[in-house]
């Protein structure tokens, strides 16, 4: 077996270079950008090159390849020098992808029908049967508009000789438009002059137009179309949401959906809202666990009986990603010729299926020579150009083919083209390839958008796939003269408005990061109160008044032994602030917050991730406290609480001020203030015990003592002088926290805010907002009705002693509390756990039910 030599080199005279001719001169349609790069010192370029970096991580484009940075994404690379495509290339390509497309189109409708080109044996068998991609539930299924291909991509690279050659398929799961888009953006703002010296095409309106494809499969004037991703878990979720964006449509996941009545439903705070379209990203096979893969927790189950009666569209169709194994191109030219009776209009690269047994000989006696890929995905087996290749790795690689050899196939090494690339204000030769993407607008309308996903390797690499570090290169496809360029500034804005809907899980993510936000913002404030306190030189008989209450208002810690630590201590509160997650501390209510904001990145501006991202890098890398001092524990733990209580109260204003006030964000605060509502009621309780306890035996000045301690430790200590203008007492104490509206932490204040915000997202009508109106309006009459200060006057003041088992007021703020806790369940089953709310002619399975599905 031929052995490659071990740190081979590319020789450029085996490959195509895009700028320069065979002289080393600038081809024509690149003068102008040399011209004007020339003109350029260094530092301007590499200025010009961080700026657009910065766009780039400006706009939150991303990929992520591995999760090594805050929120664990990665910006997306776009190269200063961008791909210029001629007119006349354009065109032979844009026919060459077309013609293949109406070739597969017929492939897909003969496989999953009367199967002619097997039965006749003009294609192998195995290859197309034995595929994973090949989808037996689909010849059950009429696919969208009578065709299986809609919005599809192509992969294309340069032979030596300049001819384009097809790579591969991206027909049924076309990946990387968003980032086409996003590079011309970026660059339309770095290099706005260096447009004015070419006519460009436009693909701007690029997303409207697959928006009016997707709606056009609708009855319905005014259909809900859904974008179907994985989630966060995809390296490509950034451009799932930008598309999503684009198009004005929701970004779901599985969860998302509902089946009901073989329709499918999308959970949203305002009830279940039909859905006719589904733009699909992820896999067929993990697209409904009762058809395909039973362990899929991506899919919708039930989604293909709603394909099947018809109440759904799923596009691209189902089975279509058979058009994506790489063992059938090499029967392209089959295709073309059998279905179209047509000579091919571009070559392909050469494309070896190990499944068979002629091929696979042909490619192990010079194994070095090939580079070895599964039937699908960017995984690569073969080592890139650098990597030594020796004889043990040659028998690994053999060991992996012959396990499944059906399941890969080879290609030459070469089918990438020479490019330039700057780094660092300097010139760097990559190589590259392209992806070119279709859209079926009509039984024989189809266009090929006027642009590409230019891909560029790393240097020293063949390999320009962004699963493997390839970055990018903005593409442009020269026009006839007169038309306008794509500096237009309509190019930089979107065209659709953001989604109206918001779905439950989104709000409920939202929700609970508000919750969990303002816990970790309280606890950290009380802390930061009591370390500030600690260094004041409190008299022996404060210290004892004060210490009691920090006690019962802070939530208590368990030594290894289970005896509870004292906050009182130094190594208490360092704990409190700093213990790892479910231990109940201000870390772990910044982890907790954090992790559901990461779920709902694209629904957070830029600002209040950032925000978000150094609030919790305050607790990533705490030191252990026994190798601290005292005064260190006390100096870090104050530090660290100060900080997360300004920019805890950062992140809502940032987000108020940059983020749109839509259904998420505004359970963001009806979170926040639900939160505020317990901590106060449950302050409120245990401040009430501890006085009535104290009753009759502490004298006013000590009540006071406790009350002001109190008051600090939920920062209204400045509000209630600012109210009362009066020494502190348990009356007042009591009326401004449960019932003035002014206060910010009034219980009543915080029931109010919600109440407003619930009631801007679901129609009057809705049972679950009934429901929630009505156990917040009987919490505030509660609040409202009695004397608090009477209540108080006649159990503290008065010094009149008894149980707190036994008192009125305890018992009447035990209710409130109790009741303030049930606010959550009447939220969460009115709007988050997707609460069924259907017209009654739809719900004949559920008529008489009133729970939650």
């Amino acid at each position: 077996m031929h052995q490659a030599k071990q740190g081979a080199t590319i020789k450029e005279g085996a490959h195509w270079n895009e700028l320069l001719d065979a002289a080393g001169q600038p081809r024509e349609i690149y003068a102008p950008l040399f011209r004007r790069f020339a003109t350029a010192t260094r530092g301007e370029l590499k200025r010009t090159d961080e700026q657009l970096e910065a766009t780039m991580r400006e706009m939150g484009v991303t990929f992520d390849i591995a999760r090594d940075r805050p929120w664990g994404k990665r910006p997306w690379f776009c190269d200063l020098m961008p791909q210029i495509f001629t007119a006349g290339e354009w065109r032979m390509l844009a026919h060459g992808m077309a013609q293949r497309l109406h070739a597969y189109e017929c492939f897909l409708r003969d496989v999953y029908g009367e199967q002619r080109i097997l039965r006749q044996g003009i294609v192998p068998l195995h290859p197309v049967l034995g595929s994973p991609y090949f989808q037996r539930a689909a010849r059950a299924l009429k696919p969208p508009g009578g065709r299986f291909l809609h919005l599809s991509g192509m992969a294309v690279g340069r032979a030596p000789d300049g001819r384009m050659v097809v790579k591969h398929h991206y027909f049924g799961q076309a990946s990387g438009m968003s980032y086409m888009i996003q590079n011309r953006r970026a660059m339309a703002r770095v290099l706005p002059q260096a447009f004015g010296d070419y006519s460009l095409h436009s693909i701007g309106d690029a997303p409207t137009e697959i928006l009016e494809v997707l709606r056009s499969f609708a009855g319905d004037a005014e259909p809900t179309v859904v974008l179907l991703s994985s989630g966060q878990g995809s390296a490509a979720y950034s451009e799932h949401s930008f598309l999503a964006r684009r198009m004005g449509i929701p970004l779901v996941q599985g969860d998302d959906l509902l089946v009901l009545n073989d329709r499918v439903y999308l959970k949203t705070v305002t009830g279940l809202e039909r859905v006719e379209v589904i733009y699909s990203r992820i896999s067929d096979t993990w697209l409904d666990p009762l058809v395909f893969r039973r362990d899929s927790l991506l899919g919708v189950p039930g989604l293909v009986q709603c394909i099947r009666q018809g109440t759904v569209s799923v596009i691209n169709a189902v089975g279509s990603q058979l058009a994506d194994d790489r063992a059938m191109l090499p029967f392209a030219h089959t295709l073309i010729r059998y279905y179209l009776n047509e000579a091919p209009l571009l070559d392909d690269l050469d494309t070896y299926w190990l499944g068979d047994l002629d091929q696979r000989e042909f490619v192990l006696n010079d194994l070095a020579r090939f580079i070895v890929r599964p039937l699908y995905g960017e995984k690569i087996l073969s080592p890139d150009e650098n990597e030594p290749f020796n004889e043990k790795q040659q028998h690994a690689l053999l060991r992996e083919i012959l396990e499944n050899p059906a399941g890969f196939v080879a290609q030459p090494r070469g089918s990438s083209a020479l490019t330039m690339c700057y780094e660092g204000g300097k010139p760097r030769t990559r190589h590259q390839d392209h992806i070119l993407f279709a859209l079926y607008r009509g039984e024989d309308d189809c266009v090929v958008f006027p642009g590409a996903l230019t891909r560029v390797a790393e240097e020293g690499s063949f390999f320009t796939a962004s699963e493997l570090g390839g970055g990018s290169k903005d593409t442009w496809v020269e026009a006839a003269s007169g038309t306008a360029s794509d500096a237009s500034p309509r190019l930089l804005c979107d065209v659709q408005a953001p989604s109206r809907h918001v779905t439950s899980r989104v709000a409920e993510a939202f929700y609970w990061t508000g919750r969990y936000i303002e816990r970790a913002r309280n606890l950290a404030s009380m802390i930061a109160v009591i370390e500030a306190l600690e260094t004041e030189e409190l008299n022996t008989t404060e210290r004892m008044l004060y210490r009691p209450v920090w006690n019962r208002m802070l939530p208590p810690l368990e030594r290894g032994s289970g005896e509870r630590e004292s906050i009182s201590s130094s190594t208490g509160r360092y704990r409190l602030t700093f213990d790892p997650p479910g231990s109940g501390s201000v870390g772990s209510s910044i982890e907790r917050a954090t992790r559901n904001a990461e779920s709902i990145q694209e629904c957070l501006s830029n600002e209040a991730s950032r925000t978000l991202s150094a609030l919790r890098s305050i607790f990533e890398r705490p030191r252990k406290a026994a190798r601290l001092t005292d005064a260190q524990r006390a100096m870090l733990t104050r530090r660290a609480c100060e900080q997360a209580t300004d920019l805890a109260a950062q992140f809502f204003g940032v987000a108020q001020t940059t983020m749109i006030a839509d259904d998420g964000w505004r359970f963001c605060e009806v979170g926040a203030n639900i939160e505020r509502a317990v901590i106060t009621a449950n302050a409120l309780t245990t401040m009430i015990r501890s006085q009535l306890r104290s009753a009759g035996q502490a004298g006013e000045h000590a009540r006071e003592i406790q009350l002001s301690a109190f008051l600090r430790l939920l920062n209204c200590r400045d509000v209630y002088r600012r109210v009362y203008q009066m020494r502190i007492e348990p009356g007042p104490v009591l009326q401004m926290l449960c019932q003035n509206l002014m206060v910010p932490r009034s219980i009543n204040r915080c029931l109010a805010q919600c109440r407003n915000l619930l009631e801007k997202s679901r129609p009057e009508s809705s049972s679950g907002l009934q429901r929630a109106f009505a156990g917040i309006d009987a919490l505030r009459n509660e609040l409202l009705q009695p004397d608090w200060g009477f209540l108080a006057e006649l159990e503290i003041e008065a010094g009149y002693a008894r149980p707190a088992s036994r008192s009125d007021l305890v018992t009447r703020l035990e209710g409130v509390l109790d009741r303030t806790l049930a606010i959550h369940d009447l939220v969460a089953d009115g709007f988050l756990n997707h609460q069924i709310h259907m017209r009654e002619a739809e719900q004949p399975l559920l008529k008489g039910l009133s729970y939650a599905i």
